[in-house]
């Protein structure tokens, strides 16, 4: 083996390492490139695949149910109500059901659409509510208006945080994705405002 052979194969293989480490790295923004596009398109195999649905669903009921019982503590009518505790027990076991019922794979999409968590009419019932289409990438909001922050929290989950600039009393949505495998990605948790619990 010559010189110039070991060179081209030493550069050959590091190039190669090169690649590997940069997809590595890269491989959460082509995840979410993926997952925006068939929330968009309304797209429920690529959803199927870039979507845990359960993990959604159980991030969504305990950001609930802690907001719930945040405002409920914050209540000074209800600390001498000797029935407070049995409301709080009732309402926060609607929670699941509410979450099930509402947060469908349409509705998670129209999430990851719009960058908003989504407004349930009252007078549909849990059946109505999964036929609506997620909006389409002409429906969504301008990009130019959104702004988005992504970072990874470790090696295996990645954050992406949406606000958008031209209305400032928006609140802002995050989403989760988490490692599946080297190049793998799928959403987990949606991180719901801030002030969820808070009352004005």
């Amino acid at each position: 083996m010559t010189r110039n052979t070991r060179i081209l194969i030493g550069a050959g293989v590091a190039l190669a390492f090169l690649l590997l480490i940069a997809g590595y790295f890269a491989s959460p923004f082509l995840a979410l490139r993926n997952l925006t596009s068939a929330a968009r398109a309304g797209d429920r195999d690529r959803l199927e695949q870039a979507v845990d649905f359960p993990a959604v669903r159980e991030s969504l009921k305990s950001q609930l149910k802690g907001a719930m019982l945040q405002s409920f503590s914050k209540d000074e009518s209800l600390r001498d109500n000797p029935f407070a505790a049995f409301g709080q027990m009732l309402v926060v076991g609607l929670v699941d059901k509410a979450v099930d019922a509402y947060a469908t794979p349409d509705a998670i999409a129209t999430m990851v659409a719009t960058s908003r968590a989504p407004k349930p009419n009252k007078a549909e019932t849990p059946d109505q509510s999964d036929t609506t289409p997620p909006p389409t990438a002409t429906e969504s909001k301008a990009k130019s208006t959104i702004e988005t922050h992504a970072a990874y929290t470790d090696l295996d989950h990645f954050r992406v945080t949406y606000h958008d600039r031209k209305d400032p009393d928006a609140a802002e949505i995050g989403l989760v994705l988490e490692r599946r495998a080297v190049f793998a990605w799928k959403l987990t948790r949606i991180d719901l405002p801030a002030n969820l619990g808070k009352r004005d």
